[in-house]
């Protein structure tokens, strides 16, 4: 059986032992930085025991949070998680937590120094969505610790809180508030991207139906039911900044629904499905088919099973959601809409529901959100017209 080997480098120890060969090659489990060659076996000794145990090199007392991140995102978070919700806590963890706790050894966090991180977050003026990412981010890699491998006893991530809603941050919220698009900027905006632009049918999904980005441009026109006026979200389409290609997967929340739609929209949906078809026929094999394979990528590669996205050019090449960042781009400078994003028309839609009068449950379950609480909690500032009226109306009952 291998043994831990010590040895003096320079002014320090360092230890090694033997690991499980690569193929032919062997490999060695090595560390140094130990002020004596006793500390150092000690070191070894602990270290070769929990990988004689567990296969997984992982030294409790000894593990930076930063390096265990790396460990948790790998074994856990890309096998289990979808590719944009790893990207999203990879920058989280690279830009947010890594500079502020990512050198202390796991061992030694404290939910104090949790809670004064979440603190200092929202002192510089960071949303409230983006503390509660990285929080669960932080206790899942604790709980992932405990329950899996096995190196620590507690989370000091369970008694760390989100500032209350009545906190003052010392510094505004960065982000963006929703902005509710008023009538005439509506008309600007498709007059400046009118029927056959690239973003106009996404842009109408989003005004009309509410859609989430990622789901107006993985609608498909096996999606669309002309003879009942509905579109049914089952997918949308997202990217994978590691694989660099776009994939369909279960909307947010897994929230496939039923949408009526209105004449308006009917008629431009009709329009463009017998727009593609003459085009198909006008192409032949020129036109470019596209297909899903049995892992939800969408190719032209004849990988899998054909689909029929809505959102396509002349030739048949699909159009990536990130058109829209161009369309932004011209909103913001050329139309002088600064505030406006893709989100803008699903809340615009939103709120002309609810000051309609529209049962909130009706809108919760139209856009599509987890619960009724998060749809109050998003428009209820919606509420300025709903107040006047209420006031009307309590004049009218005690006149």
């Amino acid at each position: 059986m291998a043994e831990v080997q010590v040895r003096k480098r320079g002014t320090k120890w360092e230890y090694r032992f033997e690991a499980a060969k690569i193929g032919e090659r062997r490999s060695q489990i090595t560390k140094g930085g130990f002020a004596t060659k006793k500390e150092a076996l000690r070191a070894g000794t602990d270290a070769m025991a929990l990988y004689n145990t567990s296969g997984t090199f992982i030294a409790p007392s000894e593990v930076s949070l930063s390096d265990y991140l790396d460990h948790w995102v790998e074994k856990y978070c890309e096998v289990e998680l979808k590719p944009a919700t790893v990207h999203s806590y990879s920058k989280n963890i690279r830009l947010r937590i890594k500079p502020a706790l990512g050198k202390y050894r796991m061992a030694t966090i404290s939910t104090a120094a949790v809670q004064g991180f979440i603190n200092d977050l929202f002192n510089k003026g960071y949303s409230r969505n983006t503390l509660s990412t990285v929080r669960r981010i932080l206790s899942g890699a604790f709980n992932y610790a405990i329950e899996t491998d096995e190196i620590l006893s507690r989370n000091p991530v369970t008694n760390a809180k989100i500032p209350s809603v009545r906190a003052v941050a010392d510094t505004p919220t960065r982000s963006k508030p929703n902005v509710f698009i008023p009538e005439d900027q509506i008309k600007a905006i498709f007059t400046r991207f009118p029927e056959g632009s690239s973003t106009f049918i996404p842009m109408q999904l989003g005004y009309r139906c509410g859609l989430r980005i990622g789901e107006a441009f993985g609608l498909s026109w096996d999606d669309v039911d002309f003879s009942h006026q509905k579109i049914h979200i089952r997918r949308q389409i997202q990217w994978d900044d590691k694989k660099k290609e776009w994939y369909y997967t279960p909307p947010k929340y897994n929230s496939c629904r039923d949408l009526d739609i209105d004449d308006t929209l009917c008629a431009i949906l009709h329009r463009e499905y017998d727009k593609q078809k003459r085009a198909e026929q006008f192409y032949a094999d020129q036109y470019t088919m596209l297909y899903v394979s049995d892992t939800g990528v969408l190719n032209d590669n004849k990988d899998g099973k054909r689909v029929y996205p809505v959102t396509v050019r002349e030739n048949g090449e699909y159009i990536i959601p990130r058109t829209m960042q161009h369309t932004s781009g011209i909103i913001h400078h050329e139309l002088g809409f600064a505030d406006f994003t893709f989100h803008s028309l699903r809340h615009t839609h939103a709120t002309m529901l609810m000051e309609s009068g529209a049962p909130i449950k009706y809108v919760q379950e139209r856009l599509g959100h987890k619960n009724a609480e998060i749809t109050l909690r998003i428009y209820s500032h919606i509420s300025q017209k709903q107040k006047a009226e209420g006031q009307d109306l309590i004049q009218k009952l005690f006149r």
